[in-house]
């Protein structure tokens, strides 16, 4: 899919990995709109974005995406202000085990609910004009994680409900796709963790510089770059990170297997 004069619809948008999509999508041409919880972030992004891009082609819209009519209504006005939205990206999560029933709120239910709003828009059947869903997964939704097992929980449960939807016999005369981003760690907020927020964190903390190791948001923008644009992507899981670079892999990925095996060794020992 080329996205000059695409619209969007992304959640958890106003900093991070969201905010580093958003660039990208501004930069090939594309109208997007930020959905986020943080009014003050999400203003000030997009301020900076419509200097650059123009106020036509960019808007925040205050959402909460456990709030059911505060999605929807948000979607709408979406919807109102640009006409139609061709590609989805239900992006908003947490990784805060204290927290775990938002955690499932945020991470599945509303990615769930996104994905049935834009279904609900983007259906050939019912009178749209198809479209794209990407689904923010992560590495941990391919293989047990003991540090963080809801959270690791949540992405696999993204990871299964996706690729179900792309195995629909009806998504062709539907004309929608479906994909899964799968970024190992990145260089964001989420990383900056407290010991509340899962199990044996300093370990976790250890493993991820020392193994599995940080990418820059740039690398995984440039992963969700090559997944939207690839054309028969309906049911791709695209995995991007610092030590597996950019691949399409399947749903039984090992994430250690790109490791190199001094790595693979460490992680066994860490694990």
């Amino acid at each position: 899919m080329k996205l000059e004069g695409k619209t969007v619809f992304i959640t958890g948008a106003a900093q991070g990995l969201g905010q580093g999509i958003t660039e990208a999508l501004l930069e090939r041409g594309a109208k997007v709109c930020i959905a986020d919880l943080n009014r003050e972030k999400g203003e000030e992004t997009v301020n900076q974005f419509q200097q650059r891009f123009g106020k036509e082609n960019v808007f925040f819209i205050k959402a909460d995406v456990t709030n059911e009519k505060e999605f929807e209504d948000a979607f709408k006005e979406a919807v109102s202000r640009l006409g139609n939205i061709d590609i989805m990206v239900n992006n908003a999560g947490i990784m805060d085990e204290s927290k775990w029933e938002l955690m499932i709120q945020i991470n599945v239910t509303s990615l769930v609910r996104g994905t049935n709003l834009a279904i609900g828009h983007m259906n050939k059947v019912t009178g749209g004009k198809g479209g794209l869903i990407i689904n923010t997964a992560s590495v941990a939704g391919f293989a047990p994680g003991v540090s963080f097992p809801v959270y690791g929980g949540t992405k696999h449960a993204v990871i299964g409900f996706t690729t179900s939807w792309a195995a629909n016999p009806n998504v062709e005369s539907m004309g929608i796709r479906f994909a899964c981003l799968c970024p190992s760690p990145a260089d964001t907020a989420l990383l900056d963790l407290k010991d509340h927020q899962g199990m044996m964190v300093s370990q976790f903390t250890k493993f991820i510089n020392e193994v599995l190791g940080v990418a820059p948001v740039s690398k995984i923008v440039e992963g969700f770059i090559t997944l939207v644009e690839k054309d028969d992507n309906n049911g791709a899981l695209l995995l991007v990170g610092k030590n597996e670079g950019i691949q399409f892999v399947n749903r039984f990925y090992d994430p250690m297997a790109s490791l190199p095996k001094q790595k693979q060794s460490d992680a066994a020992k860490t694990s």
